[in-house]
């Protein structure tokens, strides 16, 4: 948890470093928390997961008037060092901190230009406040302004904590309720607690105020590579951001399901640095329970071992039973201050506290599927002209209550956000509807689906001092991607043949031609029924925000019926059950926040 605080009176004679010193004696949270003291001042403090130079990374960092807080990791330092050299810039230390600190106060905001890496940090140089936050949202980052004062986090609570109250208004409600579990960009449920977007940067000072400045956007430029250059030149920009990927004073290992994206992670990993650690996750009852679907065809376990005998890992298949799967329900909800994705995030949780007990750092495949266009609604015919993954906007709306249905308009509120995005989205050339259409379904996966997992994956990990890496997050793999056709991608009817080309010398085969699978979910009879227990045991209180929101009746229905929705709620996989533990989410996120709805 970080957060730092800016009061428009700041900048009497007392010193900055004489809080700071203060702010740091309050690190006793955890290993990734930032404590802060605040009180007509502007003060900060952060005690920070160190994975480079961990003797001298710590924070925050200071040089005369200047001063960093950060929170991840640079990965193109050696180009970053070399900036630095051509102005005869000393670094007295390999800490990526200093780097940046000293990149900052020699090139201001142009340093921003040049960086790739996951990140997100504030940066004061005397009474000037910049707040930043990466390409594509590895690293959150919120604020808040009260009472004049500027208030910067990395999570939700800490905003909380110092606005002592947490409101939900009727946007907050269309977010958790209609884009939920997922986000529109900026936006949080709460009431004026806002994410600063990726790609972003928030300046602030007295006698300007607040700003907002998007520092990096895609954008789209004429492409004429041919096929086999393509597949040649994706394999160079992602070995090198695997190859970058692995600098680290602690080690690395890699999550492993054994399909495409993480195999090929895996496999580099492997050959670069010799014998690995690799992990995959498991339900309690899935070997039994599973059944082949539209979107899981296969399960992981098998090719998961396949992969690990090939490169020679030590591979840990870590099952999570069922009564833990439900338990961690709340613990995903302490993670990301709101209701999440459920069981998926339970068992994130689960499997990054095993490989915490021996690693700090993991590498993942996240995000391969969004710019090598491998989920289904990218080749499947589909003229709703909303987001593919918000599915059954029309249940969703009617199992609110006549109130909030006619309130909210959930439909309609998902739709402007859509409509918006995709407006947004950089086109070359808009006569060409197959094109425009991949690049507006290539920017809606990269803004909106995409940073969705990526902020489950970092809460979820971050659980328990994890850092996870996500080479295809590369800023020059995703700006060629995006820019790379359409026939490319999806040759020959097979999602992602560039990505399998590209490694087919290098992955076993049983995983270059395995169809997509998805992250796993849990199929368990036993824990469908845990679910409904614990949904049915809120409902027993009939003062639940349950019942405030939805229909009751239509409530029970759901519960007591046995027939599976046709169509996901949301994202490939969340049907009833998952609806059914979001339900559950809500309720305990409602009385633990004590929430307040703002009619």
């Amino acid at each position: 948890m970080c957060g730092i605080v800016y009061k428009s009176n700041f900048y009497s004679s007392t010193s900055i470093i004489d809080f700071i010193k203060a702010c740091e004696a309050l690190n006793h949270r955890g290993p990734n928390e930032f404590g802060y003291l605040f009180n007509d001042h502007h003060s900060f403090g952060h005690k920070r997961l160190s994975i480079i130079d961990i003797e001298n990374g710590k924070q925050p960092m200071s040089i005369l008037n200047h001063h960093l807080i950060y929170n991840g990791e640079l990965y193109n330092t050696d180009d970053l060092k070399l900036m630095l050299n051509n102005k005869n810039v000393p670094l007295e230390n390999h800490s990526d901190t200093l780097l940046l600190l000293k990149l900052l106060i020699n090139y201001g905001q142009d340093a921003l230009n040049h960086l790739n890496g996951i990140f997100s940090f504030v940066y004061t140089n005397k009474d000037e406040v910049m707040a930043v936050r990466d390409m594509f949202g590895v690293k959150p980052l919120y604020y808040t302004i009260m009472d004049n004062d500027l208030f910067i986090a990395s999570e939700i609570k800490s905003i909380l904590k110092y606005k002592k109250e947490a409101i939900v208004n009727s946007e907050g409600l269309c977010e958790l309720l209609g884009m939920g579990p997922s986000h529109s960009q900026g936006k949080t449920v709460y009431k004026d607690i806002y994410e600063l977007k990726p790609g972003h940067m928030l300046l602030f000072n007295k006698d300007k105020g607040l700003e907002i400045k998007e520092y990096y956007k895609l954008e789209a430029y004429p492409f004429d590579l041919s096929y086999k250059e393509t597949v040649k030149k994706v394999k160079e920009v992602l070995d090198k951001a695997i190859k970058r990927q692995l600098q680290s004073d602690v080690g690395v290992s890699t999550f492993l399901s054994g399909g495409l994206d993480s195999s090929i992670i895996s496999t580099i990993v492997a050959k670069n640095i010799g014998a690995i650690d690799t992990y995959s996750i498991d339900y309690e009852d899935n070997k039994e329970s599973f059944k082949a679907n539209a979107f899981e065809i296969t399960e992981d376990r098998d090719y998961a071992k396949k992969v690990s005998e090939a490169i020679g890992s030590t591979h840990h298949n870590i099952v999570i039973n069922n009564e833990t799967v439900a338990e961690y329900l709340k613990k995903a909800v302490d993670m990301k201050d709101s209701p999440g994705m459920t069981d998926i995030d339970s068992s994130m949780i689960y499997l990054s506290e095993h490989i915490a007990r021996d690693h700090k750092v993991a590498l993942s495949g996240e995000a391969a599927d969004e710019i090598f266009a491998g989920y289904p609604w990218y080749y499947k015919k589909d003229n709703s002209n909303m987001f593919p993954w918000i599915r059954n906007i029309e249940y969703r709306e009617n199992l609110l209550n006549n109130k909030y249905k006619e309130k909210l308009k959930l439909k309609e509120y998902i739709q402007k956000e859509y409509d918006m995005a995709i407006s947004e989205a950089p086109i070359l050339d808009e006569n060409n509807k197959i094109d425009t259409r991949h690049k507006q379904l290539s920017y809606l996966n990269i803004k909106y689906f995409m940073a969705n997992l990526l902020d489950r994956k970092d809460r979820m990990t971050m659980a328990s001092s994890l850092e996870v890496r996500v080479p295809f997050c590369d800023k020059d793999l995703v700006e060629l991607l995006y820019n790379v056709p359409y026939k490319y991608k999806y040759r020959y009817k097979t999602e992602k043949k560039l990505l399998r080309d590209a490694y087919k010398d290098d992955v076993i085969k049983d995983v270059i031609s395995r169809k997509k699978s998805p992250y796993p979910k849990s199929n368990s009879k036993k824990y469908n029924k845990i679910v409904i227990s614990l949904l049915k045991e809120a409902l027993d209180n009939k003062d639940s925000i349950l019942y405030s929101l939805f229909d009751s009746d239509r409530l029970k229905e759901l519960i007591n019926s046995n027939d599976e929705l046709e169509v996901p709620w949301y994202g490939q996989l969340m049907r009833r059950t998952s609806l059914l533990a979001y339900l559950y989410q809500i309720d305990y996120w409602y009385k633990k926040y004590n929430i307040r709805i703002e009619d």
